[in-house]
């Protein structure tokens, strides 16, 4: 029985490289307790990334009516929080693009992640959830527009070829207010908290300064709205 994972942009990072149809994230979250109950345990992945195969991209799991994937994942990898990759969409096809445009756009919030659990593994704890500790196919991760986690938060899905054409500190003041829905005033006052971060970085490289890098990244999330 395959199993769907499903899981909103917060948990899945979507950010888009510097051309149309290419983007990466998370597919899967580890300890996150989907609609269906279950968690995803850390290393459940490893079996079956070692063949290195890609893996299809679809649209709300469109190979269960008969559709074609869109796209395909590659160089997929766990980490400790997940499964993350890169995927890559052929931009010719229609569905391809309603899809790009809908994530880029913020209409669509969420990856889901199909897979094949092996059996043996599961664990089944007294609150009623199932913890997979080893999946052993994994069939496809799809772009979804009504993720199970209602409560989780969308980071800010923004083109990087944006991030790339920033040039001044007012290019990038006027990226947060595009980008976070800062007013003026609070973009600058960011722009300036940044720059005493990064020159107290680069003059002394302790964890303190690293600490309040870390603390600046974390803040910039989390008040990104969709």
């Amino acid at each position: 029985m395959l199993v769907h994972q499903t899981l909103s942009l917060s948990e899945c990072d979507i950010k888009f490289a510097s051309f149309e149809g290419t983007f990466s994230g998370y597919g899967s979250v580890f300890g996150n307790v989907d609609s269906k109950n279950d968690i995803v345990a850390p290393g459940a992945y490893a079996e079956v990334l070692k063949s290195g195969e890609k893996i299809p991209v679809y649209v709300n799991h469109g190979w269960l009516d008969g559709k074609l994937p869109v796209g395909s994942w590659s160089g997929l990898k766990e980490d400790d929080r997940g499964l993350f990759g890169e995927a890559g969409l052929v931009m010719q096809m229609p569905s391809a693009i309603d899809a790009y445009w809908g994530m880029k756009s913020g209409l669509v919030t969420g990856l889901s992640v199909a897979f094949l659990p092996d059996g043996k593994s599961i664990e089944r704890r007294s609150d009623g959830v199932r913890v997979i500790h080893k999946v052993k196919m994994l069939k496809e991760i799809s772009i979804v527009n009504e993720p199970a986690n209602e409560e989780a938060r969308v980071f800010s899905v923004k083109a990087t070829e944006e991030i790339g054409r920033l040039e001044t500190v007012r290019d990038f003041e006027r990226l947060l207010r595009d980008v976070g829905s800062f007013d003026q005033a609070t973009a600058k006052q960011l722009v300036a908290k940044a720059k005493d971060i990064f020159r107290q970085r680069d003059a002394d490289e302790d964890a303190e300064a690293q600490s309040s890098q870390e603390q600046l990244l974390f803040a910039l999330r989390k008040y990104l709205p969709k």
